[in-house]
């Protein structure tokens, strides 16, 4: 039995790397999310994309945390009554977030079917960077969904720039590239004036952006 779980465990750990390796030949830069409590995060390192384990230690947005990964706990209590006692029951619900800027304000979206898409981080140090922002492009473009962040290097629109709506039209879209066919930030006593401040037009090349 001792020799079988000895093979079973080597099977495993092979197969582990072999997915590790296979995400790094691909060249995905992000993160990679099983549950809550295996995350990889793939980053560049010198030429190479170097992958490693990760966990979520921030629990907010701010101007420190760009670009990670954070937990928000939302908690639900029920009441259940039996035989006339009225018991309270909390359970835990938590979503991950992942920091996409903070200006006055954080910009930030759940990881999930809901909010999937391309949307666009910026940060201007390149300090603990995973996405490959710079000083010349603070501006990155990522691809979101529930099970990964990662770097798109291959977005295009078919046109010169890349257009953004920075706060969004709800707190799940913002800073979420724009598409065809959708709404520009309009003024809302008056509709037909577009609010330009609140659109960011951007030059990108193979995912990394600057202002033109």
């Amino acid at each position: 039995n001792k020799e079988e779980n000895e093979e079973e465990n080597e099977e495993e750990n092979k197969e582990e790397n072999e997915e590790e390796n296979k995400e790094i030949e691909n060249g995905v830069i992000g993160y990679i999310i099983s549950d809550e409590n295996n995350i990889s995060i793939c980053k560049r390192s010198s030429k190479n994309i170097i992958c490693e384990e990760y966990t979520i230690t921030e629990t907010s947005c701010t101007s420190d945390n760009i670009g990670k990964l954070f937990k928000n706990n939302e908690k639900n209590s029920n009441e259940k009554t039996s035989n006339e006692e009225t018991t309270n029951e909390e359970t835990s619900n938590e979503k991950i977030f992942i920091c996409l800027n903070y200006s006055d304000k954080e910009y930030s979206v759940e990881l999930n079917d809901a909010n999937q898409g391309n949307y666009v981080l910026y940060k201007s140090s390149t300090t603990n960077e995973t996405f490959g922002t710079s000083n010349n492009k603070p501006y990155v473009i990522i691809t979101i969904n529930k099970s990964s962040v990662l770097l798109n290097t291959k977005y295009s629109n078919g046109l010169k720039y890349v257009y953004i709506n920075k706060e969004g039209n709800s707190a799940s879209s913002m800073y979420k590239i724009m598409n065809k066919g959708d709404r520009c930030p309009k003024n809302i006593e008056n509709s037909s004036v577009l609010i330009e401040k609140n659109i960011l037009e951007l030059e990108c090349d193979n995912g990394l952006c600057s202002k033109p």
